[in-house]
């Protein structure tokens, strides 16, 4: 408005001016002499000044023709592959793998979101078991998007952590390698790592994992925890054993899978001493399984006390066949035979073992009733041929 305003303006005082004094101009050229009105000089220079204006304007819009004309069709490339992605992802919501890749794969060429497509479409093809589209996906991904190279290795090991764990692990720490701060790689890393159990590779990258906050402070404990008890289980002499946990705090030596390999390495070697108050002292904070089962297989200390002990777990782990195993047999070492054999018949009742079938018929054995360890052998084959028959 305030445009059209000046030039209304301006037409106005041009018209006033023109209509007190036209004015004379007056050309010469050579021989030539044009005389005219200063007006109408004025009115033929504005509409020459149009008339190339628009000329102007015609030849840079048949220019840009070619450029605009690619960027439309820019534009409609742009809009369908939008519109196969997210016909993809409606039909990847509704399980149909086999649709949502060919969406997926039909306009990924010309979709801004390239690498979503090609990475999604590996999604669903591996879902097909179609392998080879898979890593054909993949591929492209990688030559079109160079610059990806870390999203691109991401998408890929998680595709392969089922199929080909070891394959995934060396992707996993190619990336790390690229870029240790990268807390996807770093987690999915360190869960594959646990998974495989490789302590070593696994041990490499701890402090990052402290630092970087990857996981809550729990997880890294039990990370710790797991490594520190594979290297326990890897000792292959007590003066190897001893050094290592020597070096360990009070607090770990307590931790359960730590102390249960240190419990059945010197039980191996035949060496107890002291096993049945580290147990104790564990136990009470922390429950563990594997902790109560060797404690009813030790052989040293009194039997009677390490009996009075466990039982005293009964009050928070009264339906534990574990726990129940361990006091049939310290009851049986006591020569409590009926309290032994109740034991075992509680434990054999909420989870039927073979090694609990063995443990009642030993004492069966212990305490001369030889015609009862044969019935529980018995009793124990067919509960065998039992489960053999319900597994198939």
């Amino acid at each position: 408005m305030i445009k059209w305003g000046v030039l209304l303006l301006a037409v106005i005082l041009l018209v006033t001016v023109a209509l007190q004094d036209n004015g004379q101009v007056s050309i010469a050229w050579g021989e030539w002499i044009i005389e005219t009105s200063l007006l109408f000089l004025l009115v033929i220079l504005i509409v020459l000044g149009l008339v190339l204006y628009a000329l102007t304007r015609l030849w840079t819009t048949l220019v840009q023709l070619p450029k605009r004309w690619r960027e439309r069709r820019t534009l409609k490339r742009n809009s369908r592959a939008e519109q196969s992605l997210s016909k993809g992802l409606v039909a990847l919501e509704y399980g149909d793998w086999r649709l949502a890749e060919k969406q997926l794969i039909r306009s990924a060429k010309f979709s801004e979101q390239g690498l979503v497509h090609y990475l999604s479409a590996a999604k669903m093809a591996h879902n097909q078991s179609a392998f080879d589209r898979r890593n054909q996906y993949i591929k492209q991904a990688r030559e079109l998007f160079p610059d990806d190279v870390e999203m691109i290795g991401l998408v890929e090991a998680r595709l392969l952590m089922d199929s080909s764990p070891d394959h995934s692990i060396v992707i996993l720490q190619s990336l790390y390698k690229h870029n240790p701060k990268n807390k996807a790689v770093l987690k999915d890393l360190s869960s594959l790592l646990v998974k495989h159990e490789q302590w070593q590779s696994l041990e490499t990258i701890l402090p990052n994992l402290k630092k970087q906050s990857v996981l809550s402070k729990e997880e890294v404990a039990e990370i710790e925890e797991l490594i520190i008890a594979n290297k326990v289980a890897s000792a292959t002499d007590c003066e190897q054993l001893d050094k290592l946990w020597n070096s360990l705090k009070s607090k770990q030596q307590l931790q359960p899978k730590i102390l249960t390999e240190f419990v059945e390495q010197r039980m191996g070697w035949g060496n107890e001493n002291g096993l049945e108050t580290l147990i104790s002292k564990s136990l009470k904070n922390n429950w563990d399984n594997r902790l109560v089962y060797q404690f009813g297989r030790l052989n040293e200390g009194e039997v009677s006390a390490r009996l009075k002990t466990a039982q005293g777990w009964l009050v928070k782990q009264a339906e534990n066949p574990v726990l129940l195993l361990t006091l049939g047999r310290l009851a049986c070492q006591n020569q409590l035979w009926v309290t032994a054999h109740n034991y075992f018949k509680l434990s054999l009742q909420l989870q039927p073992e073979l090694e609990t079938y063995h443990a009642l018929a030993n004492c069966y054995e212990k305490e001369g009733l030889e015609s009862q360890a044969a019935l529980t052998y018995k009793t124990a084959i067919l509960a065998l041929q039992k489960q053999e028959k319900n597994s198939f």
